[in-house]
């Protein structure tokens, strides 16, 4: 079920289905609340590198698909 959600999400914003794009979308999915930049590279930094996360997280935030949040400490959360 989450696999084609996933799939359908990508579909419908016009993108590619990649792994690294459904990996990290999973990840969204299956958590409750906002993840940082580290979050996302400690869960999948063996599978992927840095730039490609960074990449993907920029594409959905394009896309509409997710957004940031500013926070205090000058990080940002999506």
């Amino acid at each position: 079920m989450m696999d084609e959600t996933i799939n359908d999400i990508l579909k419908r914003s016009d993108l590619s289905v990649t792994e690294s794009r459904r990996k990290i979308l999973s990840l969204f999915i299956g958590n409750q609340g906002a993840l940082h930049h580290g979050v996302i590279e400690k869960e999948l930094g063996d599978e992927m590198d840095r730039v490609t996360i960074y990449r993907t997280l920029q594409t959905f935030v394009d896309k509409g698909i997710i957004h940031t949040i500013p926070t205090n400490d000058n990080t940002i959360r999506y």
